[in-house]
């Protein structure tokens, strides 16, 4: 029969949110003691609880023993699972109708973990994922929806969001941010982190950097590789749903359409027969893909999360490219009109 331990600490959530510690008196298949609850809101709360732990599921029920003036505690109902990390994980009830899940990690440094016992340790190796995105234009249900993902498989750890506005760097927790979205107009940096503890005292790790002049990645760390691995590409893809293809090759390759520019100066060169002629044609196609490169870096950004906007229109969307595309074919035909002009023997 396993032992739960003594010592345990954590967080809790649901319509009661803070921090948790249990000290077990009896640990055997029937286990005591006392539950002490820190509520953000109301304060301390104690509970004599007892029940029993078997098969790796704790059970127990819990009567209050004090409680924060003028603050009423029911009597308390606890179901836990023993994770394969080691941890106590499930939910809580009282017989006021609150409830909620949390989660507690071990603190008796006697107890062997349970990976340990069975003899199916977990590989003390840590895995890295990093995928690079391309240009991307998030608008605030995509935000939204990219934070939700995010949190999947994570219980105590919470969202973190650092992002710069009026020109300082400002980090809030997710559900704060999410309520000043009318107010913070265009993001041209957004970082989204979120972790808590695995095994062997790692952290599960995932950070996605969003930087208009900058690089966007997605990065997952974890002791387990298929999480890692599944974790980085699901997110990847969810951002990707909003990537700029076009913008993407042009920031990664110089656009193909500059290198057919490019080619296509040194291929009608010959037909131009003065050297000084040929010098201000190559002078002009060079300072045109300058130009080019310069209009994409200062008004089509890598990355804009633009968090005013929920729902935007479909011209919304697809702006940036088109821009991209105009900008291009100008540069094109300013090129083929120099041509002309030196060809034509223009004074």
């Amino acid at each position: 029969m396993a032992n739960v331990g003594k010592l345990w600490a954590g967080r809790v959530y649901g319509t009661n949110t803070g921090n948790l510690f249990i000290e077990f008196e009896k640990q055997g298949p029937d286990v005591g003691g006392t539950l002490r609850f820190m509520d953000n809101a109301f304060g301390l709360a104690v509970y004599e609880i007892q029940g029993t732990f078997d098969e790796e599921t704790l059970r127990a029920t819990g009567e209050p023993a004090k409680d924060a003036e003028g603050v009423e505690l029911g009597d308390l109902a606890i179901e836990a699972k023993l994770t394969p990390e080691g941890n106590l994980r499930g939910t809580w009830t009282t017989a006021l109708g609150t409830g909620g899940t949390f989660e507690a990690f071990p603190h008796d440094i006697a107890v062997k973990a349970p990976q340990a016992r069975t003899g199916a340790g977990v590989p003390e190796q840590l895995y890295t994922r990093n995928i690079s995105l391309g240009a991307v234009r998030l608008f605030s249900e995509d935000v939204t929806q990219l934070l939700q993902h995010m949190q999947q498989d994570f219980v105590s750890g919470r969202l973190i969001v650092t992002f710069n506005a009026r020109g300082s760097e400002v980090t809030k927790y997710a559900e704060d941010f999410l309520q000043d979205t009318k107010s913070l107009g265009p993001l041209k940096y957004l970082k989204v982190v979120i972790q808590e503890p695995e095994a062997h005292g790692i952290n599960r790790l995932v950070v996605v950097e969003l930087n208009a002049f900058g690089a966007n990645e997605v990065r997952v760390q974890g002791v387990q590789e298929s999480w890692v691995i599944g974790k980085a590409e699901s997110v990847a893809a969810l951002i990707k749903r909003n990537q700029s293809t076009l913008i993407t090759t042009y920031k990664k390759f110089g656009l193909n359409l500059n290198q057919a520019i490019f080619v296509a100066m040194l291929v009608v060169m010959p037909s131009i027969t003065k050297w000084t002629e040929r010098a201000l044609f190559a002078i002009a196609v060079f300072a045109l893909l300058a130009a080019l490169l310069w209009l994409h870096a200062k008004f089509i950004p890598n990355a804009t999360v633009q968090m005013e906007v929920e729902r935007p229109s479909f011209f919304a969307r697809v702006w940036p490219t088109l821009l991209s595309w105009f900008v291009a074919a100008t540069a094109s035909l300013v090129a083929a009109l120099v041509f002309y002009w030196l060809t034509t023997n223009a004074p």
